[in-house]
């Protein structure tokens, strides 16, 4: 018995190591660092500990606000536009004979590298020779400076998050489609229920707890979503496209004030984790379980 203890700690060991290493001694050093002045480009005044002063100045920092409210737009519509894309998607493979042949299409958006994804929607969107504005011009109408304004930007991100990551919720839904009993629907046909009824009294509180855990792993994604927003506007036009992660970039590594950037990361994660704290308690325990 001892013996397979020791064995179980061994084998235990490497992944606790890299956990501490990648996780944990981070986090610790953060937290760290958002309590003191941390200014790189005042290496003279040292890092003197200044408690909740780093804090202070980011709820007085109106930038701060207006990319916590970006990001909340961004989350919002894009999160939203992904769930009904991803259910309209998922029903109709689900309906199809031999449906699943066609899902790893349906999936290439999704494991495509952000940096590409930012690249290729950026060439796309541009004002002269994007593909868009070229259809744009088909249409008889004027192209448009997608990337160059600031409503257009943020519409134009968001769009660009919903075909990457829709095929995430799709893959969720089809999984749980994939998985729900025949004989609600079997009864239901007998009875002579007609498609919405079968929608909304079968199909959708049956699906709740999948649509529930796929709404939280794309908001707590999307509310950290970084790589293809840097990529296509850096944040701009001026702040239009400035979520919360792109401003805390900016203050650590474009001003290089370590100690305001890590009091930001540490305010974005304790958000998500109050998100988090209260969606898991609007969901039923029999739906967690």
């Amino acid at each position: 018995m001892i013996l397979k203890k020791t064995s179980f700690y061994i084998l235990f060991l490497p992944a606790l190591i890299v956990l501490i290493m990648v996780a944990i001694f981070p986090f610790i050093a953060c937290i760290n660092n958002s309590v003191r002045f941390y200014d790189l480009t005042n290496p003279a005044k040292g890092t003197p500990f200044i408690g909740g002063a780093n804090y202070k100045l980011l709820f007085e920092d109106l930038r701060f606000w207006h990319s916590l409210k970006v990001t909340v737009y961004f989350v919002v519509f894009g999160v939203a536009i992904q769930l009904v894309l991803g259910y309209v998607m998922a029903s109709l493979v689900n309906g199809v004979d031999k449906g699943s042949r066609v899902v790893p299409f349906f999936l290439i958006p999704m494991v495509m590298t952000p940096v590409v994804v930012g690249l290729t929607w950026r060439l796309m969107y541009d004002h002269t020779l994007g593909i868009i504005n070229y259809f744009v011009r088909l249409i008889g109408m004027m192209p448009q400076p997608w990337l160059g304004t600031g409503k257009l930007a943020l519409f134009s991100i968001i769009l660009t998050d919903v075909w990457e990551w829709t095929p995430l919720i799709f893959l969720i839904l089809y999984s749980g489609m994939k998985a729900l009993p025949t004989e609600p629907y079997e009864a239901a046909t007998i009875d002579g229920a007609n498609t919405l009824q079968i929608l909304t009294k079968i199909t959708l509180p049956l699906l709740k707890p999948v649509m529930l855990v796929a709404i939280l792993l794309r908001t707590i994604d999307a509310f950290k979503w970084f790589d293809t927003i840097y990529i296509m506007t850096n944040g701009g036009p001026g702040i239009a496209t400035e979520t919360a992660s792109i401003y805390s970039y900016i203050i650590t590594f474009n001003f290089f004030n370590i100690g305001k950037g890590s009091a930001f990361s540490i305010i974005m994660i304790i958000l998500v984790n109050i998100f988090c704290f209260f969606y898991t308690k609007i969901i039923p325990e029999k739906e967690t379980a």
